[in-house]
């Protein structure tokens, strides 16, 4: 399950408090005790080589190897040495307090802990302990008892969602789970007794999928916020963890760091939380768009020159992204030739070769005629590679020239290159 389990500790109070906690992890065969530098070594206190060295001693009993490493951060960054790190060592967990040394008493989630869970690929688990507003944190109560004992699993029906379950449904020594799916508030009018009869009725197809005894296994239906909803059930439940996804329905096939609840979520509950990373295929299709869907395209060049689409000169094609559109590229018919055009992706989902897809299909359709087009300097090379090559200006057939007739034959000024492609069979 966890077969290796970073430790990152700053030597806190609250740090120590993880180490008590290490035990109740399943399946680990090697513990790494990580301290993260932010700075020169403070040469007028124990070196943290040999301050390690006393946690792995306490660490002994639990029968499991332990190694400590102390890593120099880069610029003071502590979260990229946490997670490069756990990349490098190929760890199955990082475990942390929710706060150090640093700590806040007005915040839930300290600066490093939320770094971590924003960006590592690897699964977190974040320990809260009670008590930790107290100013004598010699008093802390710890939450990790039992820590995967009862399981609140916040559901969305989504990708993520199944690959929680599935490693839910891997896990040992867990007695109750609690599948919470959180509605929005209807508007009124709307049936609430409906959505809800709906919601239950997938919520229990899920717990049927579980390995895990039903009676062991309730669902519950809110409505409301989800962040809020999920906090309020796992205090009135007391829940000794919150598993979670890394992503929700609406954000995991972008860009974003952290989904939208998640990122709520671990800001808000104060009880033990397991960031899971989940390792999904996404589905992404490149195809063209029919006369009814080039409103979408449109949607999407909201963000570049609010472009409009003709159903009578354009071919469209697109990237659709688990059915939302990501990227577009046109191909318009003049009266003298074809331009390609409009080639655009949206920003969040930028920087996965989908512009390359979406040209892909275009030329795939529409290559076996020549084909021009006023590439902007930077993308020359790019749309080299699918055989368009720059030409003069005075090549370009007249309807497509006169469209940059602004830049006074000063092309380069207008940081546009025109470029043609050839047929193909």
């Amino acid at each position: 399950m966890f077969k290796r389990v970073l430790v990152a500790t700053d030597f806190s109070r609250h740090a120590d408090r993880v180490l008590e906690c290490i035990g109740e992890i399943p399946g680990m065969e090697e513990i790494v005790l990580l301290n993260v530098l932010d700075g020169e070594p403070d040469k007028s206190s124990v070196p943290q080589a040999q301050m390690l060295e006393k946690k792995e001693r306490f660490l002994a009993p639990l029968g499991v190897p332990v190694r400590s490493l102390v890593v120099q951060s880069e610029y003071g960054d502590i979260v990229r040495g946490i997670t490069g790190t756990a990349a490098r060592e190929r760890a199955s967990l990082i475990v942390m307090a929710a706060r150090g040394k640093n700590l806040l008493r007005t915040l839930v989630l300290g600066s490093v802990s939320k770094g971590v869970i924003g960006t590592s690929t690897t699964d977190v688990l974040v320990l809260h302990f009670r008590g930790e507003d107290a100013p004598d944190t010699e008093n802390l109560e710890k939450y990790c008892q039992n820590i995967f004992y009862k399981i609140l699993c916040p559901v969305d029906f989504s990708k993520p969602t199944a690959d929680v379950l599935a490693f839910l449904s891997g896990l040992p020594l867990v007695r109750e789970v609690i599948l919470l799916h959180v509605l929005p508030v209807p508007v009124p009018g709307e049936d609430r007794g409906t959505q809800t009869a709906h919601a239950t009725a997938q919520l229990d197809e899920l717990k049927s999928a579980l390995n895990i005894p039903a009676h062991r296994v309730r669902t519950v239906v809110r409505f409301g916020d989800p962040a809020g909803e999920i906090a309020a059930c796992a205090e009135k439940e007391d829940v000794s963890l919150i598993l979670i996804p890394r992503y929700g329905s609406r954000d995991y096939a972008t860009n974003i760091p952290l989904g939208r609840i998640a990122s709520a979520v671990a800001g808000r509950v104060q009880r033990p939380f397991l960031i899971r990373y989940p390792h999904i295929h996404l589905d992404v299709e490149a195809r063209e768009l029919s006369a009814k869907e080039f409103d979408r395209a449109e949607t999407v060049w909201l963000g570049y020159h609010q472009q409009k689409a003709d159903r009578n000169t354009d071919r469209i094609f697109g990237v659709f992204v688990e059915g939302e559109l990501a990227a577009v590229a046109r191909c318009r018919r003049h009266p003298d030739g074809l331009e390609v055009d409009g080639v655009f992706v949206d920003d969040q989902y930028r920087n996965r070769g989908y512009a390359k897809k979406a040209v892909q299909a275009l030329v795939a359709a529409c290559g076996t005629e020549t084909l021009f087009m006023h590439s902007t300097l930077p993308l020359v090379t790019f749309y080299s590679s699918f055989g368009f090559t720059p030409i003069s200006e005075q090549e370009l057939p007249e309807g497509i020239r006169t469209r940059f007739d602004f830049a006074g034959g000063n092309l380069k000024g207008a940081n546009a290159a025109p470029m043609r492609r050839l047929p193909t069979a």
